[in-house]
């Protein structure tokens, strides 16, 4: 069974430390100067929202055999050929839309009521 990776809570304590002269993951750009704007501790709401990700974790490990046995049985159960999902599909479904000109127009106060404007 695998479990969570631990760069996401890495990366989540990171970014609510004092220290993010680091890049966010991915990112390679320069820390904006917002970023030194922190709290002086740790917060209430932080604890909080700790406790939230460490269940979402928590239910996605306990998750994983079912999950698993699930993509078992899609992989090995029975598969339609593309010809019977072309056949079901209408011939004009897969044209693309026509181009809008001009500017779509915005509804008007009255509009939104079911009324006119005089």
């Amino acid at each position: 069974m695998a479990t969570a990776s631990p760069s996401l809570l890495t990366q989540w304590f990171s970014y609510r430390g004092r220290d993010r002269s680091r890049p966010i993951i991915g990112d390679r750009r320069k820390p904006s100067p917002l970023g030194d704007i922190q709290p002086p501790g740790w917060l209430p709401e932080y604890t909080a929202e700790l406790l939230k990700v460490l269940n979402v974790l928590g239910g996605l490990v306990a998750l994983e055999p079912a999950q698993s046995d699930l993509l078992e049985r899609i992989c090995n159960g029975p598969t339609l050929p593309a010809s019977a999902l072309q056949a079901a599909v209408p011939a004009d479904a897969t044209k693309a839309p026509a181009a809008r000109r001009g500017r779509r127009r915005v509804a008007a106060h009255g509009d939104l009521l079911g009324e006119t404007d005089p």
